[in-house]
């Protein structure tokens, strides 16, 4: 289910085709950018958040494309590690850790976003639906975020959830855990 999806440009097409797999291309094409499964993920702009991604890394890489993040601030992108090979890593930002999440881009969409453990454990699916009950659902390119972050003394608890714009509380979270 996607809510407030936006078509995207011939332009974002043609700079990512030659760099992610046609399935995405092919789903930004038919489903466009914008919040899914009740605001579970968003798939993103990659020009939009490829700084902050290399931010994160330290450093830029040519074949890792952002393209979605959680609703808690999560970033994913896809990794070309061959012409054969791939994976879809995913920055904890919390915990300052980056997880490889599946081995395939469609498998992340078709697999990992389908079950049901993922969707909690990952994800925090029943925590994000409390949220969005509090404090309504998200804008584009926004966030759930946990003030203070886990490291200052916050918990991953509604109590401790505000609403903030994704690139920002990243960058924040960043600076704060070095």
């Amino acid at each position: 289910m996607r809510e407030n999806t936006v078509a995207i440009s011939d332009d974002i097409i043609k700079a990512y085709e030659a760099k992610v797999p046609p399935y995405l291309i092919d789903l930004w094409k038919s489903k466009g950018l914008g919040r899914y499964s009740n605001g579970l993920i968003e798939l993103i702009n990659p020009k939009d958040f490829e700084p902050t991604l290399w931010t994160w890394l330290g450093r830029e890489v040519e074949n890792y494309v952002p393209f979605a993040i959680s609703s808690f601030g999560e970033l994913f992108y896809y990794r070309k590690l061959t012409e054969e090979d791939e994976d879809v890593c995913m920055i904890d930002i919390q915990y300052r850790q980056v997880e490889v999440v599946e081995w395939s881009l469609e498998s992340f969409f078709e697999d990992f976003l389908t079950d049901k453990e993922n969707r909690e454990e990952w994800l925090r699916e029943t925590l994000l639906n409390k949220a969005i009950a509090q404090h309504g659902h998200l804008a584009k390119n926004e966030v759930f975020t946990v003030t203070p972050i886990l490291t200052l003394g916050g918990e991953m608890k509604l109590e401790y959830l505000k609403k903030g714009n994704a690139q920002v509380y990243l960058d924040i979270v960043f600076q704060l855990t070095m």
